[in-house]
């Protein structure tokens, strides 16, 4: 729609000139092949115009029918949308117009006219909205275009001793002329062709980060709720751990048959385990990050990470001595249990006789600036797009029921990200996962 807006401008721009020349200035023109060019330019708009309308109007309905993903890009608000025209259609018509201004200019004095400096704007055009390609067939057209109306053009007395009159002799002005124009007509192209590509590349990051900050709001609410319910429910399950305890006493008092000791002793278990979920449920609000900043080795966290591990000698670390005796303000706890949840779910996924390396290295930027960087590898088999799209979530797990609260990887992504922190997965070429963690240590 608003190319069709763009041409109704250049259309009245059109019609006004030849009025003022023709008209005004008493300048004789060819009005009647002229006027027909315009009208060719009306009725293409026309057509545009119509077309334009009923591809919005099923672009809206496929947009009601099929929202857009949100784990899909839109393609930048530059680029040409399903449900728009084609590129082809759209590049098809930007040549049309070259032809139309080659028309007109070739009736009205040809490239001693200065409007011929309007073929810049279709390749403008075409390298804002189309491909590099299509602008650069526009700009060779308009070359083109030049070349004929420097060889071929209607005379005209108000440029009839211009240099670059059709009649006029080719000479260094000329020539000067035509290369000019064509490395004008390349740089401009490719210019802005490149700079119209980096502002969609630009939009879609945008619409990328956008749409995790979404999520990451979304699943603070999440937190937020969980950490909520966990101070709800405390109360009361306090309050049934005291009454447990003052029964347990009064049982072992009196003679009652085991089957009920063992169903009381269920009891105390399950208030327990109730008791641990609500506390992990508070930490994925943030309370575990209170934990006081301490220079700590690296040595010692993944140490304290693998000794409360159920089978830590499946876990081979790979690690220098320079990075094992490095100290960073970091929390020890907080952060070993993080690094646990991750280790454990590569345990977990892996077979019984099967391990999970760990490779612990620190980088160096340029500004002095260290990161710690810690590989987990494990030889499971690999998670799906789906998987790796909403593992992070809070409850979402692939464990079988009972197994897992689907918590292990929530949590440790907050602690990793409140350490200004990322966590990364992908897919290993021999079908395992991979998970990064790099945590900033700051210049030493």
């Amino acid at each position: 729609m608003w190319l069709t807006q763009l041409r109704w401008i250049a259309v009245a721009g059109q019609l006004l000139v030849i009025g003022f020349v023709y008209l005004v200035l008493k300048i004789e023109l060819p009005i009647v092949s002229m006027l027909a060019l315009v009208l060719c330019t009306v009725s293409s708009n026309i057509a545009l115009w119509f077309v334009a309308r009923r591809s919005l109007n099923a672009s809206s309905e496929m947009l009601i029918d099929r929202p857009t993903n949100a784990g899909q890009s839109d393609g930048g608000s530059l680029g040409i949308h399903h449900g728009s025209l084609s590129s082809r259609t759209l590049g098809g018509l930007l040549l049309f117009d070259v032809v139309i201004l080659t028309g007109l200019l070739y009736f009205s004095g040809g490239a001693a006219n200065p409007f011929i400096l309007f073929y810049v704007a279709n390749i403008v055009v075409a390298g804002v909205v189309l491909s590099r390609f299509w602008a650069i067939a526009i700009s060779a057209a308009s070359v083109f275009g030049a070349f004929f109306l420097l060889n071929r053009a209607t005379p005209n007395v108000v440029f009839a001793n211009s240099p670059l009159a059709a009649d006029s002799p080719w000479d260094v002005t000329k020539a000067a002329f035509l290369i000019a124009f064509t490395t004008c007509c390349g740089v401009l192209a490719y210019f802005v062709s490149m700079l119209a590509l980096q502002v969609r590349q630009r939009d879609r990051r945008l619409a990328i980060a956008e749409k995790e900050r979404e999520r990451a709001q979304r699943l603070e609410a999440l937190a937020t709720l969980a950490a909520g319910a966990g101070h709800e429910l405390a109360s009361p399950l306090s309050t049934i751990a005291v009454i447990a305890g003052e029964l347990s006493r009064t049982l072992d008092k009196n003679d009652i048959p085991d089957r009920v000791r063992r169903d009381f002793g269920l009891i105390r278990e399950e208030l327990n385990r109730c008791k641990d979920i609500l506390h992990r449920m508070k930490s994925g609000a943030g309370e575990a990050a209170a934990e006081h900043l301490h220079p700590v080795r690296i040595q010692e966290i993944l140490d304290e990470t693998v000794a409360a591990m159920r089978d830590p000698q499946r876990v081979h670390l790979a690690m220098e001595r320079a990075v094992a005796d490095f100290k960073a303000l970091l929390p020890k706890q907080a952060l070993s249990q993080a690094l646990r949840n991750l280790l454990q779910n590569g345990l977990d996924a892996s077979k019984p006789t099967q391990h999970v390396d760990v490779n612990s290295t620190i980088h160096r930027a340029e500004n002095d600036q260290r990161t710690w960087v810690l590989e987990i590898v494990d030889q499971g088999s690999g998670m799906t797009d789906d998987v790796l799209r909403r593992i992070g979530e809070p409850f979402f797990t692939t464990k079988e029921v009972g197994e897992g609260m689907g918590l292990g990887v929530f949590l440790t992504r907050n602690v990793i990200q409140g350490l200004g922190g990322t966590l990364r997965f992908s897919r290993t070429p021999n079908g395992g996962t991979q998970c990064v963690v790099r945590i900033p240590l700051g210049s030493q």
